[in-house]
């Protein structure tokens, strides 16, 4: 996803710009601090002038954002919210980001996810090798040393697009 941008001014040309993906947060935030909704035309222009609530900030491909909305979130409550992720690898990705999220720290190891399904009340994978390495082959995961871990930008990207997907 890329962002466009496109602004008029007076006294300028239109302007547009290709920005990062996050920058999307920031110009939500911009937007809602700065807007002018006693102008006619910008009051038109936007489908709404109350601020957007901040659980709509949640933008697929904005880590920082897709964190922000699983830290409010408790282990199980994430697994029963992504019911569709069964898998092992896939719950172990969304528990590794739940990890970094609430943590702060990467990277995090087998005993870091045994420990975090017994937080979810969930049963741990019986065969973590065998996960960790489908979670590390479809590019969710990233081994940093042999034996720790961390989610790679694909992986919070795949967690940011099924969040988008829940809350629709």
């Amino acid at each position: 996803m890329s962002i466009q941008i496109s602004f008029r001014a007076p006294g300028i040309p239109n302007f547009t710009a290709n920005l990062k993906d996050e920058a999307l947060a920031d110009l939500f935030r911009l937007v809602q601090e700065k807007r002018d909704d006693s102008r006619p035309e910008t009051a038109q222009n936007t489908p709404s002038s109350q601020p957007l609530p901040v659980d709509s900030l949640v933008i697929a491909n904005n880590e920082t954002s897709v964190k922000e909305w699983i830290k409010a979130h408790g282990a199980a409550e994430l697994l029963n919210v992504f019911k569709t992720w069964d898998s092992f690898y896939e719950k172990i990705v969304l528990l590794g980001a739940w990890h970094e999220a609430r943590e702060g720290h990467t990277p995090w190891r087998s005993a870091d996810m045994d420990e975090i399904f017994r937080q979810a009340k969930e049963k741990p994978p019986t065969n973590f090798p065998r996960d960790i390495k489908t979670s590390i082959q479809s590019g969710l995961i990233h081994a940093e040393t042999p034996r720790t871990y961390s989610v790679t930008r694909t992986g919070w990207n795949k967690i940011g697009q099924a969040i988008e997907l829940i809350k629709e």
